[in-house]
């Protein structure tokens, strides 16, 4: 019987739900600030009866504030898609790509036709010649060397369901192959994948079952119990099972995500490759059938096991192999009410069948169960923002509700309703704002481009309200222009404290990001901050949860221009404030040294900035030079000016009737030319416009490129062939070039580092980006890159020039393309090429220059470890 609804007489204890305590509070305030020309408190009085009635107000906003979350999110579609603006759900948020070996085995065992997986370690192994101070594929013979294992390699064995046939086994594999690929771990990598070797075992037993006992059936149970014993079926769980074993929901969709439900930590840590069997074990697992009353005598033990075990009760399994129970082979009586039951051929064959279908029905279970998310509840839409003037609550004798004035009144009576109305709107706009703004509360914690933190609304159920405003057609936007203005500095700071709040509901910060900007760049566009915890916020589940994830090396049709990269570089390029999160070509622009003899047998020479795109000359000296020195100072100078489109001018060839464009300094000398000519000024205008947004992008393009060290390990390289050549072959030819220089030092044994390889990423970053040319912002960038990187990898960070950016992206492109499998590495010339570019790369400084003392011009600090004699070309 469902309880009567009542209505409770006890006081609230929240004085905003109690209007005598709001208008007892109204009064005392009165009394202390008016009492000395307001003596009159009974309620006949027009200013307490205005009291009551805005207590009375407050009380029903207060009423609407007590909603749930859910009905104040509600809209009048109230779909759960509007939920999920606001709040990522518990499929989106909680998981993570694999980061253990459970998860991976997770991820196999997920695959249609896989019914178990196990990854185990395994290394490559070089050798560090100490006294070459180099790596070899084959043991020195310096008399100092040592073996180097290289780790993060990991081989897969599978087991297949019973019920795959073989022609689909190889299928099977690739698909596994493809899902790891997909989740692979930074510095870590996959070898073999290959079928688990079986080992078969046999029961020898006498068994007492009960006298109502069918003999097949309960021998395939036997046998069924055994073997999940030997290799216990992976089993997943409906969201509604876990929930209602009270499992909280981090728990259940902790790491990978999958499609067929859920698996029990529990279980997939009892279903691994087993060393050695319990006989104890056995024997409890066959006594859990039903019918079983005793077990006689019993013997367990391989197939090929000929002579008798030293200790029956422990059974050695070879290491590597999964056991599984031979049926055919196994030889069990049975006996009930003390007669013998020993089933035949015929009889086994049944069993066999029983044991089939008890496997199948177990793994068709598993086919059944899908991966549901946890449903928000949807609430219901309470119109909250409607609001009802507390004008139309006062007596008829004020003229200020919905009846208004009777017809007769003098224009003196009308002029004084008029008055008390529009007195009365201040305090109905701030009720009315308030409930816009409880309205779209959605709004202020939304992840979305939201151009409002204060949100208003025009108060038009008073009678005649237009004629209360000056111009009704912009009153709306004059009323959210007086409580705030959009890109104002106030609404900025707002929606930073907003998105500070979304933030920190996932314990992260850019608290450091925005003080490091604020000190460094003053001037810097505080659009941009927003803009950059908004992209953060909207991709948090990607930037959260595959922070450790690699790049997919295999995926050869998203290579370049792709954002196919590690989630560590993606999770940095947010937190640093990058726009572009895509592996690109960062450099627009590259220069050239050029020289030639010319015809007086002179070698001279000149500069040309070029398009890295188009590999067009941009620019070239405007005359040429007796040595590579000053041809480098012009361009140096070049650079000085060509950001500035006031620094070019247009020249017309009357003759030709072509034009071309010059870049002069500041004392009207020209530095460079432009190589192609045009057909009118507007071509050449456009050209010069390209070419300076080229020049400003190329200094602004920030980027960053991650390097697994371990990818430049050619782990097939050195391996064995699997049986000896039929005829006798050439041996390949065994280079050293392919391997990465190490770190040793002859005198200290501690001091050498002798694997390059293992967790370890080399980072490479564009020096001569526009904020990164500050060395306070710089030492911020390595700190978060040093901070973020998993605690297991150690990363080398480098800030390269221009050039050698250039260089290092064709190599870097190369490269990937072998990796992917779709650019044939000849004599791993390509591998070679990229690890003595990547190696060779060094730290550049921004460029300072000693002033003479004597100089009168503003000297600027010259700091050691910040700053460079050498130029930094942009």
């Amino acid at each position: 019987m469902q309880a009567p609804v009542t209505i409770s007489t006890q006081k609230p204890e929240n004085p905003a739900f109690d209007y005598e305590a709001l208008r007892e509070i109204g009064i005392a305030h009165i009394e202390q600030t008016a009492s000395s020309i307001w003596t009159d408190y009974n309620i006949h009085d027009p200013g307490i009866t205005s009291l009551e009635l805005l207590c009375y107000a407050i009380t029903d906003l207060s009423y609407r504030a007590n909603y749930s979350i859910p009905d104040l999110l509600a809209t009048k579609e109230n779909t759960v898609q509007n939920i999920h603006d606001h709040f990522f759900s518990a499929k989106q948020i909680f998981p993570n790509k694999a980061v253990t070996l459970n998860d991976y085995r997770k991820l196999i065992i997920d695959i249609d036709g896989v019914q178990n997986a196990w990854l185990k370690k395994r290394s490559e192994t070089v050798f560090a010649d100490i006294t070459h101070k180099k790596l070899t594929h084959l043991q020195p013979e310096s008399k100092k060397w040592e073996t180097v294992a290289i780790n993060g390699y990991y081989d897969v064995l599978l087991e297949y369901d019973t019920d795959i046939p073989d022609s689909e086994r190889e299928a099977t594999k690739n698909k596994a192959r493809a899902l790891l690929m997909a989740n692979r771990n930074l510095c870590e990598d996959f070898t073999n994948i290959d079928e688990v070797a079986k080992q078969d075992f046999r029961i020898c037993s006498e068994i007492e079952i009960k006298s109502n006992a069918n003999p097949f059936d309960t021998l395939a149970q036997i046998f069924f119990n055994i073997q999940l014993h030997l290799t216990p079926l992976i089993r997943f769980y409906s969201l509604k099972e876990l929930l209602d074993d009270k499992v909280s929901a981090d728990r259940i969709f902790e790491g990978t995500l999958l499609e067929h439900g859920f698996i029990k930590e529990e279980e997939l840590k009892a279903s691994e490759l087993k060393t050695e069997l319990h006989l104890s074990d056995i024997m409890e697992a066959i006594l859990k059938v039903e019918g079983v009353v005793n077990i006689l005598d019993i013997i367990f033990n391989p197939v090929d096991q000929i002579k008798s075990l030293p200790n029956k009760w422990i059974i050695d399994v070879t290491d590597g192999m999964q056991p599984i129970l031979n049926i055919a082979a196994s030889n069990v009586l049975l006996y009930k009410d003390g007669i013998p039951f020993r089933p035949d051929l015929g009889d086994l064959g049944q069993v066999k069948m029983k044991f089939d279908t008890l496997m199948s029905n177990y793994i068709t279970a598993n086919d059944l169960v899908t991966t549901e998310d946890i449903t928000y509840p949807t609430g219901s839409f309470q119109n909250v923002e409607a609001y009802y003037s507390v004008q139309n609550e006062y007596p008829k004798n004020y003229g200020i509700g919905l009846w208004g004035l009777p017809a007769n009144a003098s224009d003196a009576r009308k002029v004084q309703a008029k008055q008390l109305q529009a007195y009365l709107l201040f305090f109905d706009q701030q009720l009315a704002n308030y409930l816009s703004q409880l309205t779209h509360l959605r709004n202020l914690f939304s992840l979305r481009d939201e151009q409002h933190t204060y949100f208003t609304q025009v108060v038009n159920t008073i009678k005649d309200a237009n004629e209360l405003f000056s111009n009704p057609s912009t009153i709306a936007d004059s009323i959210q222009t007086a409580a705030e203005t959009t890109a104002s500095s106030s609404y900025y700071q707002r929606r930073n404290l907003f998105l500070d709040h979304l933030l920190s509901r996932f314990a992260e910060s850019f608290f450091d990001y925005v003080n490091i900007l604020q000190f460094v760049f003053p001037n810097a566009d505080p659009k941009a901050t927003v803009d950059v915890k908004m992209q953060f916020l909207k991709n948090y589940p990607e930037y959260s949860s595959q922070r450790f994830a690699a790049y997919n090396y295999t995926d050869a049709l998203a290579l370049w221009d792709t954002d196919n990269m590690s989630g560590l570089e993606k999770r940095l390029e947010r937190l640093l404030g990058f726009k572009n999160i895509k592996r690109r070509n960062l450099v627009n622009v590259y220069t050239a040294i050029l020289q030639e003899v010319n015809e007086s047998n002179v070698t001279v020479f000149w500069f040309e900035i070029i398009d890295n795109r188009s590999n067009q000359i941009l620019l070239k000296s405007s005359e040429t030079f007796d040595s590579e020195e000053t041809a480098a100072n012009n361009l140096e100078a070049a650079f000085e000016y060509v950001n500035n489109i006031a620094n070019f001018s247009i020249i017309e060839d009357t003759a030709a009737h072509t034009f071309t464009y010059q870049l002069k300094d500041k004392a009207g000398n020209i530095i460079g030319v432009s190589n192609n000519t045009f057909t009118s000024t507007i071509l050449a205008q456009t050209a010069i416009n390209n070419f300076v947004t080229l020049m400003l992008e190329n200094q602004s393009e920030e980027g960053m490129f991650v390097v697994e060290n371990l990818l430049l390990f050619d782990k097939a390289g050195t391996a064995l062939p699997s049986s000896p050549p039929a005829s006798p072959v050439e041996p390949p030819t065994i280079t050293d070039e392919d391997l990465l220089p190490i770190c040793v030092d002859d005198n200290c044994d501690e001091c050498n580092d002798t694997d390059p390889y293992s967790f370890r990423i080399s980072i490479v970053l564009p020096a001569y980006a526009k904020r990164f040319l500050n060395m306070d912002f710089r030492r911020y960038c390595e700190r978060v890159i040093r901070t973020e990187t998993p605690a297991h990898l150690f990363p080398k960070i480098c800030w390269v020039s221009n050039e050698d950016l250039r260089e290092f992206e064709m190599a870097y492109k190369d490269w990937l393309q072998v990796k992917a499998g779709i650019l044939e590495d000849i004599n791993k010339a390509i591998t070679i090429r990229f690890i003595k570019i990547l190696t060779a790369l060094k730290t550049v400084y921004p460029k300072a220059r000693l002033e003479d003392c004597k100089n009168t011009e503003e000297r600027k600090l010259f700091l050691l470890n910040q700053n460079t004699l050498g130029s930094l070309k942009t």
